[in-house]
């Protein structure tokens, strides 16, 4: 027997608890029904039940052998914490976003996008960051001040795969508060005190303290595990079904 058909008769005969879950969670079914392991390769499996046929795509290329398949599954659920609730969702979205130092910008200056990062600091639901009126973003940022998105963005090197690094979304709005910049300028202090730059961007004019109040967001942990956020509260799983569509 290959090792596909191995897999495949397994998974039907001692899983079937993973594939519902799959078909759950991948195919926005509520319960599913007749759950089969239809086909597995090298990137993925196709699920069938009685309302849909769903595509799981796996984190990286399988090895067409009964290990590679099993390491590729244990990979996938691991990924997912598809048991997990709305409220550990916001948990580990909010210690995701806590584990940064800096924040990446999109700003509107003119007829183009700048991308920018700038050093961040959450203050309960708003981030302040530090920017220099030298850099390009400060122009774009303080005439565009409500057309701006923030992003936090899982460094490639701890990423499972590439192709979907966990990551932290919103639409912003930034608010300057050069009159609160002394008694603000502490946080970056109490964040970054083993920076020695910290001490000498206290005393050059030309750096500002700006406020960014996010709106919408989206909160995404991998393949098929993204969420729509109205600020830090989650509000639901994005898309109604996988949003995927799969050559057959």
């Amino acid at each position: 027997m290959d090792a596909k058909r191995k897999a495949i008769e397994h998974m039907n005969s001692d899983h079937m608890d993973t594939l519902i879950m799959l078909c759950k969670h991948f195919g926005a079914v509520q319960n599913p029904t007749n759950v089969r392991l239809d086909s597995i390769d090298e990137d993925g499996m196709d699920i069938a039940c009685d309302q849909l046929l769903v595509r799981v795509a796996f984190l990286k290329k399988a090895e067409q052998n009964g290990e590679g398949f099993k390491t590729a599954i244990i990979d996938l659920m691991s990924s997912l914490d598809i048991k997990e609730g709305i409220a550990a969702v916001s948990k580990d979205m909010i210690d995701f976003i806590d584990s940064f130092n800096s924040v990446l910008i999109s700003s509107l200056n003119g007829d183009h996008c700048v991308c920018s990062y700038a050093p961040v600091v959450r203050d309960n639901n708003d981030f302040y960051i530090l920017i220099s009126e030298v850099s390009e973003h400060f122009k774009s940022i303080k005439e565009n001040s409500d057309k701006i998105s923030i992003m936090f963005l899982e460094d490639e090197s701890k990423a499972k795969t590439v192709f979907a690094r966990k990551r932290a979304s919103f639409r912003s709005k930034a608010i300057f508060l050069d009159d609160k910049k002394e008694s603000l300028f502490s946080k970056f202090e109490s964040k970054f005190k083993s920076e020695s730059a910290i001490k000498m961007i206290k005393n050059m004019s030309d750096f500002h303290i700006i406020k960014i109040e996010i709106n919408k967001g989206r909160f995404v942990k991998g393949f098929g595990a993204a969420y729509d956020t109205d600020g830090f509260e989650i509000i639901q799983r994005a898309h109604g079904a996988n949003p995927h569509n799969n050559k057959r």
